[in-house]
């Protein structure tokens, strides 16, 4: 698909938590990636430090580590200002609650964009995001969400549109049915995220476990379930999960809430079977409730019904994929902003 760039689009900055990661960083990359190849003045930010994206240029990575404390997280604000003085966008596109807290700091002219990238915001600082959202409403940001369905933004207005995180398929893929079924989890490795279901339930099943992140339960995880190192494997963070994963590994999700769901939106288009928590979040995918779990119980009799013909009845149809893609891939999702920032454009030039 051919996209069309108005000359006359500002130049914008997207300002990330990191290159990679999660569902916002991978999504905001892809994004800022279309956008160099069609043309358009865009910059990304990250504000912590980590690996660069091979090929992808116009990237500024700042130096704070994960978790470094608050003296950092000033140096890091500094060296925000800095780099945005230094770009000189007229659109900022914040994602997160780092850039959000920097967003709402900063003196800046132009049209702020904040991204609302889960159902549960702040959740650990919840007076702090409070604080932060009432700057940027005196701000006047305007709210774009990834949740379907959802209008209003904790704390903040209305979103004016809905976006979805757009899927990039892997660039290769080498899919293969091992002997033995698997169970997959890929995400955080926090508590919200609930990794220990899967692990639990990987050995009741006597089931192989991989697990796919990183965060402050990795350690703890490692250190609880060491006998059971050839059975139970933790990779940390891997960039490129689905182009070797099995076809008969289930990817669970136990999350406790998400925002769009980009790990079951990539594990469906990847043609593996899934299971999900049964929460409002995960249900707006509208999977048959064969793939739904209410704790960790439900989890094991899901695994005991379906492992022995490897899953199959867990992956979704092709009706199903063809719809999810429909939306969701990069050249529709690009569309999209782009439609939206000449809008906003539009209402910058006659304010």
């Amino acid at each position: 698909m051919k996209i069309s760039v108005p000359n006359s689009l500002p130049a914008i900055a997207i300002v990330s938590n990191a290159t990679s990661g999660g569902g916002a960083e991978k999504s905001m990359m892809s994004l800022h990636e279309e956008f160099l190849k069609v043309g358009l003045k865009s910059d990304f930010v990250a504000l912590n430090r980590n690996l660069p994206i091979n090929g992808v240029t116009k990237v500024t990575i700042l130096n704070r580590q994960w978790k470094s404390g608050i003296r950092s997280t000033i140096n890091n604000y500094f060296e925000f200002k800095k780099t945005i003085r230094s770009i000189e966008p007229q659109i900022l596109i914040l994602n997160c609650e780092l850039p959000e807290l920097f967003g709402s700091l900063i003196d800046f002219k132009g049209q702020i964009i904040c991204v609302e990238h889960t159902t549960y915001p702040w959740h650990k600082k919840r007076n702090l995001g409070k604080i932060v959202r009432l700057i940027l409403r005196i701000k006047k940001v305007q709210w774009i969400t990834v949740i379907k369905d959802s209008k209003k933004i904790w704390f903040g207005k209305n979103a004016i549109a809905y976006i979805p995180n757009p899927y990039v398929p892997p660039t290769k893929t080498n899919k293969i049915l091992v002997k033995t079924p698997s169970l997959v989890f890929i995400g955080g490795l926090k508590k919200n995220k609930r990794p220990e279901w899967v692990i639990e339930a990987g050995i009741k099943s006597n089931l192989d476990v991989h697990i796919y992140g990183d965060g402050p339960l990795k350690i703890i995880l490692e250190v609880k379930y060491k006998k059971f190192t050839e059975n139970i494997k933790f990779y940390g963070f891997q960039s490129s999960v689905w182009e070797t994963l099995p076809s008969n590994a289930l990817v669970v999700i136990p999350s406790e809430f998400e925002g769009d769901g980009m790990v079951v939106m990539e594990a469906v288009l990847s043609g593996n079977p899934v299971a999900l928590a049964d929460n409002q979040d995960l249900k707006r995918f509208q999977l048959d409730k064969k793939h739904y779990f209410k704790d960790a119980i439900s989890l094991s009799e899901i695994i005991k019904k379906y492992e022995k013909n490897n899953f199959k009845e867990l992956i979704p149809s092709d009706s199903f994929k063809a719809d999810l893609i429909s939306v969701r891939s990069i050249n529709i999702v690009t569309e999209k902003w782009l439609e939206l920032l000449v809008k906003i454009n539009y209402n910058m030039i006659t304010k």
